[in-house]
Formats: C-alpha cells, sequence, structure tokens
C-alpha cells in the first residue's frame, strides 16, 4: 500500500447518516469521485438515499460539474421491502434543500428512464435495485450502452448469499470479462471497469486483485467506513436516548398528572362518603320523625274518643233527669181517666 494514492476524499463526513448497508463505503466513494472526476453519475434503486447522498457530497466538496441521477420507483420490492411515499417525500426534501443544482431524482421504473439518457454518456453507474440474477444482468446490459468509454460500473451486495440474491453470481460471471475489484465488506460492492480510457489508479487497484494482492486496499477501506458506520450508530443510540429521555418526560408528566388525579378523586369519595352519611342521617331523622308523627296521631284519636265520650256522658247525665220526668207525664197523660 505504500504507492496507493491516499487523499482527503477519503475523510469524507456524511452530513447526513442513517442506518444503511452502504455505509462503509462511502470513503471509497468518494474518492472514486476524486479519481474518475464523471461527468454523470447514475444510480439505479437508491430507496434512503445513502449512497446517492454521498456521491452527490462527493461532487459538491471537490467542486466538479458532475450532474448525479437518483432513480427509483420508491415503492420497494422484494429485497428492500415495500413502502409509502414518505422515503420519498423524506429523501426530495433534503435533495432539493441540498443538491437541487447538481442532482436529479426520476421517479420511475430503470428501463423508462433510459430515453432520457444519450448512448455513451454515463461515465459511473451504480446499480442497487432488485438482487436477483436476473434483475442485474438485465439492469447491467440495458445501461451497457449508455456507458462512456472510461466508465466504472458498481455493484452493491456482492456478497450476500440468502433470499434470493443473485449479484454474487452475475459479479462472478462478469468481473471476468472487464478488469475489476471487488470489496468484501459491508455485503461487498463489485468495481467494474468497462470502459477502455481507464483511470490509473483505479487500473492498478485491479491489477492488485488480480495478483491476489488486493486484500490490504480491503481492510484499508474497510476501517474507513467502520468509522462512518460507528458515527451512525453513535448518532443513532444519541437519537435514541433523546426520546427515550423525552419519553421518561412525558411518562413524569402523566405520573404527576395522575397522581393529581388520583388525589382529586380519593377526595371525591371522601366527598361522596359525606355526602351518604349525611342522607343516611336525614333518612334517620325522617324516619324517626314520622314515627313520632305516627304515635301523636294515634294519641289524638284516643283523645277525641274519650273526649266524644265523655261529651256523650254528660249530655245523658243532664238529660237524664228531665227526660225520665217527661216520660213519667206522657205516661199519666196516656192512661184512662178513670185510673188518674
Amino acid at each position: 500500500m505504500n504507492d496507493f494514492p491516499l487523499s482527503n476524499s477519503m475523510l469524507i463526513s456524511p452530513r447526513e447518516l442513517s442506518l444503511s448497508a452502504w455505509l462503509g463505503h462511502i470513503p471509497f466513494a468518494s474518492w472514486l469521485v476524486e479519481q474518475l472526476q464523471p461527468q454523470s453519475i447514475v444510480e439505479l434503486g437508491t430507496h434512503r438515499g445513502s449512497s446517492f447522498l454521498a456521491l452527490c457530497q462527493a461532487v459538491q466538496e471537490q467542486g466538479l460539474t458532475a450532474r448525479v441521477f437518483a432513480i427509483d420507483t420508491w415503492e420497494g420490492d422484494e429485497h428492500a421491502g415495500y413502502y409509502g411515499d414518505e422515503i420519498y417525500n423524506a429523501l426530495r426534501e433534503y435533495q432539493q434543500r441540498n443538491y437541487a443544482g447538481i442532482s436529479e431524482m426520476l421517479r420511475m421504473r430503470f428501463n423508462e428512464a433510459l430515453p432520457y439518457f444519450a448512448d455513451g454518456s454515463i461515465d459511473l453507474l451504480h446499480i442497487d435495485g432488485l438482487h436477483t440474477y436476473e434483475a442485474v444482468r438485465e439492469d447491467f446490459e440495458t445501461w451497457l450502452p449508455k456507458l462512456s468509454d472510461r466508465a466504472v460500473v458498481i455493484f452493491h451486495d456482492t456478497c450476500v448469499r440468502e433470499r434470493g440474491f443473485g449479484v454474487w453470481q452475475y459479479w462472478s460471471e462478469i468481473s471476468q470479462q472487464y478488469p475489476a475489484f471487488e470489496f468484501t465488506h459491508t455485503h461487498g460492492l463489485g468495481v467494474l471497469l468497462v470502459g477502455r480510457q481507464r483511470v490509473p489508479a483505479l487500473a492498478d487497484l485491479a491489477a492488485r486483485a488480480a495478483a491476489g494482492d488486493f486484500a490490504p486496499i480491503n481492510r484499508f477501506f474497510d476501517a474507513l467506513g467502520s468509522n462512518i458506520k460507528r458515527a451512525e450508530e453513535v448518532e443513532r443510540v444519541n437519537a435514541g436516548l433523546a426520546d427515550a429521555r423525552n419519553e421518561v418526560n412525558r411518562l413524569g408528566t402523566l405520573g404527576h398528572e395522575l397522581q393529581q388525579r388520583c388525589l382529586q378523586l380519593e377526595q371525591e369519595v371522601r366527598d361522596g362518603r359525606e355526602q351518604v352519611r349525611q342522607a343516611e342521617q336525614q333518612v334517620q331523622q325522617a324516619r324517626e320523625r314520622a314515627e313520632h308523627s305516627a304515635v301523636t296521631a294515634e294519641d289524638l284519636r284516643r283523645i277525641v274518643a274519650e273526649e266524644r265520650a265523655r261529651t256523650v256522658e254528660d249530655i245523658q247525665a243532664a238529660l237524664g233527669p228531665h227526660l225520665d220526668s217527661q216520660a213519667r207525664s206522657m205516661d199519666r197523660l196516656l192512661q184512662p181517666w178513670w185510673r188518674r
């Protein structure tokens, strides 16, 4: 590695970090842009945009006049998963805010974008769409006429052998037809020198790979990429901690509100019990008054009856003698005259 051209471009610090299977290749992508000096960069399959934004940042920081194109439906597939418009909208907003002057996002299928690029115009093609063998082969073959005479094609996920991924299989075939080298870290990245006019630094790496001397280069870029992956992890952990703190604060506020509500409910229970006690007391008093009223009415009825009886007796006592005298007078009147 003593004769390997080092540069500051390898030390790129991504402005936007999100969890991605591409993070570890960002230092190489930045260095590749510096060495190739492309005029046109096309990416087939962008998803969240880690590689696309890294290429845009490299072009911008290096002061190049290149244009960067991202082509995707932003609907997902069987390997990336399916999703709605939120990913496209977020990436579009960031792209417009930071790289509108040097990049375009074409929301369409790869073959639908072909008419928008002249033959022989693309210097750097990144293939990262559907990862089946057939899809990768079709992407390369249909876009091959669009490549310039110094073009480089990079294939992501050349080391993945699961879930129907076939990039590794196509890479094993196509890398025999052109000078090539492959990074085995971060799911694998194959670099294919398709154009006949080859940048010396890239041709040297292909020669090292052919000679079996590429391992130090692979480890070097793996170490650089690991720094970015760790930075993303730290950022993600910090974001998680911030979310956790916010959740703790929210739960603390909610707990305080619940505590206040419990105190309020306890007071309402106490007030309710007091109201029940007072109601029971009122019922008891009413019952006692009712019982007292019942006794008083009975006493009144007895007194009235007694008074009535006494009145009758008094009347009888007063009228008795007079009635007796009247009765005797009547009896005499009714007797025959000869008995009087």
